[in-house]
């Protein structure tokens, strides 16, 4: 059962180590967004209903229509894969001793994953977020993660974390295994 550990992020002990999920941060942008998709779709389906409910002829402006339509069926392929991702989506950290495995789920259903032995990790750190690149005065929280190295390659998960989390979240990785070169 899974125990908070600091913000949204929860944490578990398995067996032989322990595991931690770490939840999409939710911007401001889904209570504007997504009203805003669903209209638009609102919009656009009943102008192509009535499109192809008539009789259409063969001419050019019925092909780009059929084209218009076709955009609008990925825009909207597009916004499913956006809701399903800021309602359900997560970063789970599953850690035994000899291994680390950071997986990226939606609906609990993984989508990626890595593995890396806990002996070639070094270097795990808090990257703070950046400041956007057309308004240098607003920092963009979605942009912090947690860094480490491994097999000579810099890694990444927990994408928008807050310093909080991130402090609690290394720190119990931390007790379980002792990265060198690790601090926050």
């Amino acid at each position: 059962m899974y125990e908070k550990l600091e913000g949204r992020v929860k944490w578990e002990k398995t067996d032989r180590g322990m595991r931690i999920a770490i939840p999409v941060r939710r911007g401001p942008f889904e209570a504007i967004y997504g009203p805003l998709v669903v209209i638009w779709l609102i919009v656009a389906t009943i102008r192509y209903w009535k499109l192809l409910a008539g009789p259409h002829p063969e001419d050019i402006n019925f092909t780009l229509q059929m084209v218009a339509i076709g955009i609008y069926v990925t825009g909207f392929a597009y916004f499913l894969g956006w809701l399903a991702w800021t309602i359900t989506g997560e970063t789970l950290i599953t850690m035994n001793p000899p291994e680390v495995k950071i997986q990226t789920r939606i609906f609990g259903i993984e989508l990626n994953s890595r593995t890396f032995q806990t002996n070639q990790i070094n270097r795990m750190r808090f990257v703070p977020p950046s400041r956007l690149i057309t308004q240098r005065s607003i920092i963009n929280p979605n942009s912090s993660t947690i860094r480490f190295e491994a097999n000579k390659k810099s890694e990444s998960f927990a994408k928008g974390v807050s310093e909080d989390e991130a402090r609690a979240v290394i720190d119990r990785m931390l007790q379980i295994y002792e990265f060198p070169r690790s601090w926050f």
